[in-house]
This record gives C-alpha cells, sequence and structure tokens, in this order.
C-alpha cells in the first residue's frame, strides 16, 4: 500500500492546534483547539468554536449521543462538550491519582469511556525522549474512573479493534504499538508488542483501523503516516520531510458516507489534511 503527497487536499481553515479531529455520522468533523474548545466543521469546511473548556483539548472522540468527549492535556480534566457549548467534567482522577496528562478517550460499544494518560513528568516532553513507565489507561463506567493498566511508557492515541478483543496504544516514547486483551469486565489483560519497532524518529501519536484490518498510524516528529497490516507487517505511506502538507500529524480518523475519508488531525497546521482511504474506516460507536 502507497499513497502520494498529492493524494492529499486540505480541509477547512482557521484551525487551531487540530490535535484530535472525529468526523460524525451527519458529515459534520469535530477537531480540538487550542483556544480552549472543540471546531465544528461542516461539510463544506467551515469551521465554528464551540465551548468554553479552558486548557487545551487534546484528543476527541464521539459518545453515541453525538457529545464529544475531551481530553483535556490542558488542564488535567476529561470532559463532555455538548454541541451547545454546555459542558462537564467526566473525571480528573482514576483510583485517586490525578490524571495531569490525559491524552485520548475512546468510547466502546459499552458506553465506556477509555482515556490515555500519558506521564506525571512536569514539563510532559522529557517523557517523550526518556522513556519512563508512569503512564496508564484509565476507563471510566458507571461515573466512576479506574485505571486498567499501568505502567505505560508514554501512552498516547489508542483504539479497540472492531471486535473489541484487544486495545492497541502508540506507545510513544519506545516508538512502537502495543496491545492489551480487552476482558469482558472491563479490565485489560497482560500487554504485548505488536509488529515491529517504528523505525529512528517515528514517534507514535494516533492509531486507527480500517476495515480491512490495518492499523493506521500518525509520525508527528517524522511529518509521517504508516500501516500495520494485520500480519503486523510495517509500511510507511506517506513521508513528508518538509512538513508543508503532513505538519506534525497526530490523529487520522475516517468519515464520509462510506467512511473512505481520512482526516489527519495535526499539531501545527490550520487545516485537516484529508485523503481517500484505499479501505473504509471501522466504524466508531458513533458511527454505527
Amino acid at each position: 500500500m502507497q499513497l502520494a503527497l498529492s493524494d492529499i487536499t486540505q480541509f477547512s481553515h482557521d484551525l487551531h492546534r487540530p490535535e484530535g479531529a472525529m468526523a460524525a455520522r451527519d458529515g459534520v468533523v469535530w477537531a480540538a483547539d487550542e483556544r480552549g474548545g472543540c471546531a465544528r466543521i461542516t461539510p463544506d469546511g467551515e469551521p465554528t468554536l464551540v465551548g468554553n473548556l479552558q486548557g487545551m483539548p487534546n484528543g476527541i472522540c464521539i459518545d453515541t449521543n453525538g457529545d464529544i468527549i475531551v481530553a483535556n492535556i490542558g488542564n488535567g480534566q476529561v470532559q463532555r462538550l455538548h454541541p451547545d457549548g454546555r459542558h462537564e467534567v467526566l473525571a480528573t482522577h482514576a483510583d485517586g491519582h490525578a490524571l495531569k496528562a490525559p491524552n485520548f478517550p475512546f468510547v466502546d460499544s459499552k458506553g465506556r469511556i477509555w482515556v490515555s494518560h500519558s506521564t506525571d513528568a512536569e514539563p510532559r516532553r522529557p517523557a517523550i525522549w526518556e522513556p519512563r513507565p508512569d503512564g496508564a489507561i484509565a476507563v471510566i463506567e458507571d461515573g466512576q474512573a479506574r485505571f486498567a493498566a499501568t505502567e505505560v511508557y508514554f501512552a498516547n492515541g489508542f483504539t479497540l479493534d472492531t471486535n473489541e478483543e484487544y486495545l492497541y496504544i502508540a506507545e510513544t516514547s519506545t516508538i512502537r504499538i502495543m496491545r492489551f486483551p480487552v476482558r469482558a469486565d472491563g479490565t485489560l489483560g497482560p500487554r504485548e508488542q505488536f509488529g515491529p519497532h517504528l523505525g529512528e524518529n517515528s514517534y507514535p501519536d494516533g492509531c486507527s483501523f480500517d476495515q480491512a484490518g490495518n492499523l493506521w498510524v500518525t509520525m508527528p516528529f517524522r511529518n509521517a503516516i504508516g500501516v500495520l497490516t494485520p500480519e503486523a507487517d510495517w509500511h510507511v505511506v506517506l513521508d513528508d520531510p518538509s512538513g508543508t502538507i503532513l505538519p506534525r500529524p497526530s490523529n487520522l480518523c475516517f468519515g464520509g458516507d462510506d467512511l473512505c475519508t481520512a482526516y489527519v488531525g495535526n499539531l501545527e497546521g490550520a487545516t485537516l489534511p484529508s485523503f481517500r482511504a484505499p479501505y473504509p474506516g471501522m466504524p466508531l460507536a458513533h458511527q454505527l
């Protein structure tokens, strides 16, 4: 599988650090916004800032009610943002431990909200270059937050597979993808590495499945996107050394009527790079 940079178009405009992006069923795309809210982007690309979340919204997802779940890495809160701009705080701690760096949320078919907590380090960035096992994966269920896994090396973006048998996570500082079996009671089993080390400077940030079982992985420090096949073979499919087309890609979601339109969240652009994927994306809970 190989794509060309010429396959990419730029969707929307005037976005502010759209690290997380998520496509809704109605054609609207939502993007995190460092001004303290989320951008609601109409199908023709017009953005409107929604909410007053403060902090710095990072990863986002959408629940089955159409509300936006926000991992606010700037103020240590997991929040629910309603499309009308109201919001409430869902969690600030798990098992009594402060979520200092909530990074990315994911809603499963049972309505559980999974959240990655990258690190306890302050400032955070050194924990990328100096691996330390203080990241974690939390789960919010029945209004309570608990840790499902600890000792993760900079826990970043993640996803469950289509049958929700495994949770796959970008372990940024070790430059690899890890996975955990998901038990019926919402606990996670022993971790294992999925696929090879991704290569020099290929620090993974986000990951998303398509319906062929390929895991798409964003690499912001390389300005690149790669794919792990179901057999765990690794291929870089888009590489932009200059960062002019893929400016530090951080997250990838699938949308459109056929789920074949990929939108790429990023750390430094004012748009969402977009392309037609060779396979439709795995439907998420809000897209079923």
